[in-house]
């Protein structure tokens, strides 16, 4: 499969986040000696205790769980690009993107700065809540504790080959050149891949949750559980493959073409409160999932 960067780098850019916590965890060397001597364990590293500084305390969890908030939201909104963690994001979300980046940057930095003025209570509490696992030393410098918080975020134009400006001779020059061809070939046959596994993924959730079961005791008819993502969730998977299928993969536009169709002034209450759009619906889906294979791409 051959993709003409120029537009992927036209339809498209990376998005490249990182974000670091402190973990509040301490290996104590005392509690794993009287484990490892009790079981009678001859391997000194059979086991370790490693204490949570912070037991008993949400401040500390609040922050992980916003960092994991942020990782799903890039991750249901963009597609897989390097090992390193870089993600591919269609040019026609990225205002919206960014605003929501901007927010979770926003409550990041409030909750990180009330944990850090916090920190010095935090401390003086544990000596409680740990008893003799206490130790004053485990614990960072107030000084030193919010250097441990970070959220960083920041965007870059999709690499293409013509960008090689080395000069290290026509054949090396042109080799290197064919060899970015391929990685961004390969690059984005990944993602595709990706998309279609979380199009197929999504699907096939779809179909299992919009059966209409018969109640065993009254034989009235009802729906599944689901919540309101398996509606949203469809239309989001559909944006990403318009804004990313730069190879026009027949598959996917058809996939989300008839999906969308399907959907088409629904919501999720409705598939809940009306037995015949929720079959209607998932006739639909079922006949994707019979014409279409929807796994990773493979050379």
């Amino acid at each position: 499969m051959q993709v003409n960067d120029i537009t992927l780098g036209s339809c498209a850019l990376i998005v490249e986040f990182s974000a670091s916590v402190w973990t509040a965890r301490k290996l104590d060397r005392k509690v794993t000696d009287e484990a490892i001597a009790n079981h009678g364990a001859k391997a000194k590293d059979s086991v370790r205790a490693n204490k949570n500084l912070l037991a008993g305390r949400s401040e500390l969890t609040d922050i992980q769980q916003l960092v994991t908030k942020v990782r799903n939201y890039i991750y249901d909104n963009t597609l897989p690009w390097s090992n390193g963690g870089q993600q591919l994001l269609p040019s026609s979300k990225f205002l919206e993107f960014d605003k929501k980046l901007c927010i979770f940057k926003e409550e990041f930095d409030d909750i990180a700065g009330q944990f850090v003025r916090l920190y010095p209570t935090l401390i003086t509490a544990q000596a409680m809540a740990l008893g003799s696992m206490f130790n004053r030393a485990d614990y960072p410098p107030a000084g030193d504790i919010a250097r441990r918080f970070a959220f960083n975020y920041d965007y870059f134009p999709v690499p293409t080959a013509g960008d090689f400006r080395v000069d290290v001779g026509n054949m090396a020059a042109s080799e290197l050149k064919e060899r970015l061809e391929k990685m961004a070939t390969a690059r984005i046959d990944a993602a595709l891949g990706d998309l279609k596994r979380r199009l197929g993924e999504h699907l096939h959730r779809m179909s299992e949750r919009l059966v209409t079961d018969i109640d065993p005791a009254t034989g009235d008819l009802k729906h599944r559980k689901f919540t309101s993502t398996l509606v949203t969730s469809a239309w989001d998977l559909c944006d990403l493959v318009k804004g990313l299928n730069v190879t026009n993969d027949p598959d996917l536009t058809h996939a989300c073409k008839v999906l969308e169709n399907a959907l088409a002034g629904t919501s999720a209450e409705s598939l809940r409160t009306d037995p015949i759009k929720r079959a209607d619906v998932k006739k639909e889906v079922d006949s994707l999932l019979g014409a279409f294979t929807f796994e990773p791409l493979t050379e």
